[in-house]
């Protein structure tokens, strides 16, 4: 006989195995939702999950419940089993990646903070602490939200249509993609996606991905330090590249050691 797989957060209360019921997660959401940007859309969106997994749709996702600090290998909630709604009261740690979805639509609350090695998130986060990636953080697409109330720290952060509120900062090496949709309650260096200083800092290793897109210059004609060096950065592949576990950024030059 087969052993039964052990569940990725066996100590979570779950929908599915009837330790949550309609009730008590709706319970839970009045409790833990503190967002209020963009008209509450991460409340709306997890009571909506509520509503349909308990109506009997949806039901390859599940809404689970964990109490206490929380350390995975790695998350993501488009995976099967399928995380519809996910309640940390605490810090969340993931070794790996983080990744949230919008198709399939996810609802993650963490209420300490959210540390892993990338986070790549589509669908609706909110974050009461820090979110802290030691790599990379992509904010992507433009039908969900991402709400942070401490800092948000990594040495590489990108967004895409994606409408982010920070409470606190935004500290990183490189801050790119799409300045107007990242609002955070102190000012932070935001460089255009198109500018070379973007170039300068990428890993050689990225910039063979984008090498169709990058502007090449006309041979025999002087380089012109402040043109475009590509038309826009590919979300897709920047996002497949980084589900590699693939740092974004060059690595700085080690200081040269001074003769004795």
């Amino acid at each position: 006989m087969m052993g039964t797989k052990k569940h990725l957060l066996p100590k979570a209360q779950r929908f599915s195995a009837g330790t949550l019921t309609e009730e008590s997660a709706l319970a839970l959401l009045k409790k833990h939702a503190r967002g209020k940007f963009a008209k509450s859309s991460t409340l709306r969106s997890a009571k909506r999950f509520i509503e349909q997994r308990a109506g009997g749709d949806r039901a390859d996702s599940d809404i689970l419940h964990h109490v206490g600090n929380l350390t995975l290998e790695e998350l993501v909630t488009g995976r099967r089993p399928r995380i519809g709604l996910l309640i940390v009261e605490g810090d969340l740690t993931v070794k790996g990646r983080y990744e949230d979805s919008l198709d399939p639509e996810s609802v993650v609350i963490v209420t300490g903070s959210l540390r892993a090695r990338d986070v790549i998130t589509t669908g609706f986060l909110e974050v009461h602490g820090d979110l802290v990636a030691s790599q990379s953080i992509l904010f992507l697409d433009n039908d969900a939200c991402c709400e942070v109330f401490g800092d948000v720290s990594a040495p590489f952060v990108y967004t895409n249509y994606h409408a982010v509120k920070v409470h606190g900062g935004v500290k990183a090496r490189l801050v790119t993609g799409d300045a107007k949709h990242i609002r955070s309650a102190q000012k932070h260096a935001f460089i255009e996606e198109t500018d070379p200083r973007v170039r300068e800092v990428l890993s050689p290793k990225l910039l063979k991905v984008f090498a169709d897109e990058v502007f090449e210059d006309e041979e025999g004609e002087e380089a012109d330090p402040k043109a475009p060096w590509i038309d826009a950065i590919d979300a897709e592949k920047l996002a497949a590249f980084i589900r590699r576990g693939q740092p974004a950024l060059a690595q700085p030059a080690a200081p040269r050691r001074r003769k004795k």
